[in-house]
């Protein structure tokens, strides 16, 4: 056998026994005779995986900085970004200055009764002058939210309206109502949120009032909180606990059987105070079951029917009476003689 020939049946034969000691099994090597046909050793060819290269780590920059707060920018950032805020507000503030019309989009509310201002007892509440007689700040209304939220390119959803829906139709028996609205900009991320809740009763049992006035309450909430407008705005009157107030004693007339010395007395009203406590309320076309709610509302619970009223309580109330009845028909002149 040549020499050429012994040289490749020892690498054919160190190949196998690699291979073989690779599989765990024990190899032992020998020389192959002449007479010996070559054992031929098919290999498996090897793949070797080729990783996928590594992503390019971008080169940082001032705007890739992450922080937990921005007071802990650089100085330089930091100051930028605040004026930029101050020009951008000031672009807003004119804006609504120019935009937003009194007495549509807002307005401020008389909160005086007719027996404390001449004008509103005259009909002319436009005509009043005195600063105290109005709300401190005007209210923003349903339309003013609208144009706000839509100059900023805002859109408006209730996430729990559905809950509500299925409520419904469930036949569940509700009694509040109780709304969050979420204003999300084009690529759908919360920018704000508001909240509105309303008492069926206040509507005396129409579901679809008392859930358009929640929608308007939570959308006019979140609209003051999206460009921090409370300071130019506020979102509604607050009821004032009925039996905090002091009002001034009111003179007997006609209209009012009772007298001062009987109605400032802590005693329970008489029938006589109480006819002419509900023609007061019949004159001002409220229901006594509204009256009956307010009255629950500002005594928590402690009055629950007008025979059960203190004669201070009822005077507080007929008082009252008169400011909320000019105060609903001024809001509703505002909102276009549409109180929803």
């Amino acid at each position: 056998m040549a020499i050429a020939d012994k040289l490749r049946d020892s690498h054919v034969q160190a190949a196998a026994a690699q291979q073989a000691s690779r599989n765990g099994r024990r190899v032992i090597r020998r020389l192959a005779d002449e007479d010996e046909t070559p054992i031929a050793v098919e290999q498996e060819p090897v793949v070797i995986e080729q990783l996928p290269a590594p992503a390019a780590v971008p080169r940082s920059t001032t705007h890739g900085v992450i922080t937990v707060s921005p007071l802990d920018l650089p100085a330089e950032h930091f100051a930028a970004g605040l004026e930029r805020r101050k020009q951008n507000r000031e672009l807003l503030m004119e804006w609504l200055r120019s935009a937003l019309v009194d007495g549509v989009d807002y307005g401020r509310i008389h909160v005086v009764s007719k027996d404390r201002c001449s004008f509103a007892k005259q009909g002319r509440l436009k005509d009043c002058g005195d600063p105290n007689h109005w709300s401190k700040n005007p209210s923003l209304f349903k339309p003013g939210a609208e144009k706000i939220t839509g100059m900023l390119g805002m859109t408006v959803h209730y996430p729990s309206l559905p809950d509500y829906e299925q409520a419904v139709l469930n036949g569940t028996t509700l009694t509040t109502v109780m709304l969050r609205c979420e204003l999300r900009d084009a690529q759908g991320r919360v920018v704000a949120e508001g909240v509105g809740a309303r008492n069926l009763s206040q509507d005396y049992g129409d579901a679809n009032k008392t859930l358009k006035m929640v929608e308007k309450s939570a959308h006019i909430d979140a609209t003051l909180r999206l460009a921090g407008l409370s300071e130019c705005y506020s979102q509604d009157l607050e009821d004032k606990p009925l039996v905090d107030e002091a009002p001034p004693p009111l003179q007997p007339n006609a209209e009012n059987v009772a007298t001062t010395a009987t109605v400032a007395t802590d005693t329970t009203i008489s029938r006589e105070e109480l006819a002419a406590l509900r023609q007061q309320i019949a004159k001002f076309k409220f229901s006594e079951k509204r009256v009956l709610a307010w009255l629950y509302k500002t005594t928590k619970g402690n009055v629950t029917q007008l025979d059960e009223l203190s004669g201070k309580q009822c005077l507080t109330l007929l008082k009252r009476l008169e400011s909320w009845a000019e105060a609903e028909k001024t809001f509703a002149n505002a909102q276009g003689g549409n109180n929803e």
